[in-house]
């Protein structure tokens, strides 16, 4: 049992250092909005000129506009709302590797939900596609005879969902109406600068493929990002105010290093705590160390209040690049959340579909009770938490 009197002077301590921060955060933030409200060519250009080169090493990450000039940075945009559209949104869910069983497991539940916006022709389809794992497939191929740690699981149930899209799209004819595809998360793999890609801009490989052929379907991919934590637009702030030529953080002083934090600190959502529901950013594109030119398959994002959040919402730029495809595409987003509660509808019906529920587990686990030669199905400790001994 909790012992609740000891958490509470735990919490009580702790609270009183997260409003400290909280207080710092909000000072910051004046100061990080008052610069960007007045952001110039000058001010850019003295950004740019202290980006370390393709071949150095360094992780800083900053955003610009990517149509609006520099001096229109913190604009706002009324979302033009679509009622007439098509969306396909999936989600997966997945179980954890339980040791205390007889014939360990984990399962990927994927789910799909077409839905058809017309004033004619509204329709409403969904399917899910489950996966077991068993024996061999439980272990990690890093690590010999090491379980698959949670990350690997997670990969492995992003790659289905993956192939979930590509399947919709390469089943998808060419139409002029408005389609997009609603994947719940980032599009970028925050982690592949690490593999000597653009850090931050690019998307992974199996999107790449399925950017290109909907591309060529005028099929719109974007990714949703609820409650996002992202921190990229102060940084502008950071690598103008760095006293050093160009920025290196590894060269920096413990010292230094706090001061820098606290504006780092300041996610993204706070800054355009101003948006009205209904509103939306300019796009950005992020930048790192990077400058070369811009791939189709590259990365732009908006931040969009839903009437309860601000959300993200990752675009790749074949879709950034035409004006109107793209207001069309925030415009539908935001039919989805209006009518899900601030949430798109679209992935909340995924989201219920691939949830794995209790019953689900132990029905699986029963049809793998004779699977095996062990006679206890369950692990001592496990049979006794099963029990709620106490």
């Amino acid at each position: 049992m909790l012992d609740f009197h000891n958490l509470v002077q735990q919490i009580n301590e702790k609270k009183s250092r997260i409003l400290e921060k909280e207080r710092e955060i909000r000072e910051s933030i004046n100061e990080v909005s008052e610069f960007l409200y007045s952001l110039d060519d000058k001010k850019i250009e003295k950004v740019l000129s202290k980006i370390p080169r393709k071949d150095e090493k360094n992780e800083i990450l900053f955003c610009l506009p990517y149509y609006s000039n520099f001096n229109e940075f913190m604009r706002s945009f009324p979302c033009e709302v679509q009622t007439s559209y098509e969306v396909f949104a999936v989600d997966g869910s997945n179980t954890e590797i339980d040791r205390h069983i007889s014939q360990p497991y984990y399962l990927l539940n994927i789910a799909c939900v077409e839905i058809t916006y017309d004033s004619k022709n509204s329709n409403f389809n969904y399917k899910t596609q489950g996966y077991i794992y068993l024996d061999e497939e439980l272990y990690s191929r890093k690590e010999a005879q090491a379980i698959k740690n949670s990350s690997e699981i997670s990969r492995e149930r992003q790659a289905k969902e993956y192939m979930a899209i590509l399947e919709y799209v390469e089943n998808s004819l060419p139409k002029d109406s408005l389609r997009l595809v609603l994947y719940d998360g980032n599009l970028i793999d925050w982690t592949q600068d690490r593999q000597g890609l653009r850090f931050g801009r690019k998307a992974n490989p199996e999107l790449e493929k399925i950017f290109n052929l909907a591309k060529q379907k005028n099929i719109a991919v974007c990714g949703f990002i609820s409650m996002p934590k992202n921190s990229i637009i102060s940084n502008l702030y950071r690598i103008y105010n760095c006293a050093k030529m160009r920025i290196d953080c590894k060269e920096c002083s413990s010292y230094e290093k706090r001061n820098c934090e606290k504006v780092e600190r300041i996610r993204d959502v706070f800054l355009f705590s101003h948006l009205k529901t209904g509103q939306h950013s300019n796009v950005f594109y992020t930048l790192g160390r990077a400058f070369d030119e811009f791939e189709d398959t590259d990365i732009a994002f908006v931040y969009l209040q839903t009437g309860y959040e601000v959300a993200r919402i990752e675009i790749p730029l074949y879709v950034a690049k035409d004006q109107s495809w793209l207001k069309k595409c925030i415009g539908a987003i935001y039919h989805q959340c209006q009518i899900g509660f601030g949430y798109p509808i679209s992935l909340t019906h995924a989201h219920e579909f691939s949830t794995i529920s209790y019953h689900d587990k132990m029905a699986i686990e029963n049809m793998l009770v004779d699977f095996g030669e062990d006679i206890l199905p369950y692990s001592a400790k496990k049979s006794n938490k099963m029990k709620r001994i106490v």
